[in-house]
């Protein structure tokens, strides 16, 4: 199976690359995830080989906004996938959202920031949907929020942000 593949592969390059070269106690070795991708074994070994760092890529808490975007999973699948992280040893956690998403307000964006903001996760990176040609979205009529709830969502998520404790190291990135 080609997923169980590349993830003996990933700790195989990992390993391979500490044999090779000297890294810091400071290094930051991350990878990233999709909840309900993992278990608690596959994040304990990841933790094991030395990688201390976890993104997840949720994108939404809304059901219905991940349904949109054709997410093979719902938000309890990313809260399991969070615990489960934690459990395993991650310190250091990312947690990935999109704003401007189909069917997305700016009441629902919030929401969801705010539910991830209550978790703590050191790390939060807000992206923005951008809808490429030759990618299916381009062919699909979308109900995508129109400019100026654009402006509105990535206003509100420095504000939102910060309010919790977050500051911007990057556009689209803020950590505690």
């Amino acid at each position: 199976m080609l997923i169980t593949y590349l993830w003996i592969n990933n700790i195989f390059i990992l390993c391979k690359l500490k044999a090779k070269f000297d890294f810091t106690d400071d290094c930051e070795c991350s990878i990233e995830v999709n909840p309900g991708t993992v278990d608690f074994d596959k994040l304990k070994k990841y933790r094991e080989a030395g990688l201390n760092r976890l993104s997840i890529g949720l994108q939404s808490c809304n059901e219905n906004e991940l349904k949109a975007l054709g997410r093979i999973h719902d938000y309890s699948a990313f809260e399991e996938t969070y615990r489960l992280a934690r459990e395993a040893g991650f310190d250091n956690i990312n947690v990935d959202l999109m704003s401007s998403v189909p069917e997305q307000t700016e009441e629902s964006f919030s929401r969801s920031l705010r539910m991830v903001c209550g978790l703590e996760p050191e790390h939060i990176s807000v992206y923005s949907l951008i809808v490429e040609e030759g990618t299916p979205f381009a062919d699909m009529e979308l109900n995508l929020p129109d400019e100026e709830t654009e402006r509105a969502i990535y206003h509100n998520t420095k504000c939102i942000l910060e309010e919790y404790g977050y500051k911007q190291y990057e556009i689209s990135n803020y950590a505690k």
